[in-house]
């Protein structure tokens, strides 16, 4: 790529923060950017680049956005106080990927739990991202076929709502849109729908990914609570801009989410369910402010089935919290933990980080 036409958008870690200063704002504006069919690049791998304030070289870490300049991009980054960089050497960069507009479904319908759907609608609205909402009429009248991603969000169980207003036509559609079409993303109830049950009496399930959740629809066993997961899977895409070096963690709020286990080497397992942190026990109470952030206080403050540390060895330590397989090259991502309920605390729910698991994940599902 020649030096004079392009400028790095760096979205590197700064222990719990972002080098940009609102990630939220400049995920927005690159996103307004693919709308316009500007040129930009996702950066795929860390990549050493001289810039105007760092002509001897700087090492970027994978998550950055590379946009070719013009006038209009210089002020729109500026205007949005976006930290960005002139690249001042011809450079040639092997792992990195264009990103292109794409047709995003967000599932609306029964099953699809308000105080889970409103906070991901809040955040990939903030975020730039353009969506529609599909029903389960629409996808019982074939609607799907005209999207490039579904997102199925968190719901009240472990996949019978969906089954309720889907039924057996719904679910032979969502199997074949996965199969032959669309890229999936599913979230906490979403992450259940497309395991694999090893009961004949579990028809909740659309019996696609080789993973399961061995308690099958008991939900119930863990309940809400602060999690940590461990990232295994570095240099993964679903992670860019969270990691740094060979360790890496991340705290979640949870929400009776599968405890996933992988039953192929098809199943990749991205991030794994690490440590309890709190919970709305007596003795497990988060001590810290949890600031703006309502959907953590509702997990914590709200809930009766409370999560407990016992629960949590038993049920979910070192199961999959995290995973990704491809069925005929389509992605499917799930997500156990609530990405978009935002931080448990440190910085206000606007400023979250965990935000990045959302948008990274759609990135990754559009090329």
């Amino acid at each position: 790529m020649p030096q004079e036409n392009y400028i790095i958008v760096p979205m590197d870690r700064l222990g719990v923060t972002c080098v940009q200063k609102d990630l939220v704002k400049t995920i927005n504006i690159i996103n307004s950017f693919i709308s316009q069919k500007k040129d930009v690049y996702w950066l795929t791998s860390e990549a050493k680049i001289h810039t105007e304030e760092f002509p001897e070289g700087h090492f970027f870490a994978p998550g950055a956005f590379i946009v070719k300049k013009d006038t209009d991009i210089i002020e729109i980054l500026k205007k949005g106080e976006v930290y960005f960089s002139g690249i001042v050497s011809d450079f040639k960069i092997e792992n990195s990927i264009r990103l292109s507009k794409k047709k995003i479904a967000l599932y609306t319908g029964k099953g699809a739990a308000e105080f889970c759907l409103n906070p991901l609608i809040e955040v990939i609205r903030e975020m730039g991202f353009n969506y529609e909402n599909v029903n389960d009429h629409d996808i019982r009248k074939g609607l799907l076929d005209s999207f490039d991603i579904l997102i199925v969000p968190g719901g009240p169980d472990a996949g019978e709502s969906y089954y309720h207003g889907l039924g057996n036509k719904g679910y032979s559609i969502l199997k074949e849109y996965i199969s032959s079409k669309g890229n999936y993303l599913g979230i906490c109830a979403g992450a259940y729908l497309p395991l694999t049950s090893t009961s004949e009496n579990n028809r909740f399930w659309l019996n696609l990914v080789d993973a399961t959740d061995e308690q099958e629809l008991d939900y119930w066993r863990t309940g809400t609570g602060f999690l940590r997961i461990k990232i295994i899977e570095n240099a993964h895409p679903f992670a860019f801009g969270l990691t740094a070096g060979n360790i890496n963690t991340l705290d979640m709020v949870y929400w009776e989410g599968p405890a996933i286990k992988p039953l192929s080497p098809k199943v990749k397992s991205l991030a794994i369910f690490d440590d309890f942190i709190a919970s709305g026990t007596s003795t497990d109470y988060p001590r810290w402010d949890l600031l703006d952030n309502t959907p953590a206080k509702d997990a914590i403050n709200n809930w009766y089935n409370i999560l407990t540390r016992e629960r949590f060895n038993k049920y979910l330590k070192n199961f999959s919290a995290v995973i990704e397989t491809r069925i005929n090259n389509n992605k499917i991502l799930l997500y156990s933990p609530h990405a978009e309920f935002g931080n448990i605390g440190i910085t206000q729910r606007k400023y979250s980080q965990v935000y990045l698991l959302i948008s990274n994940g759609l990135f990754y599902l559009s090329f």
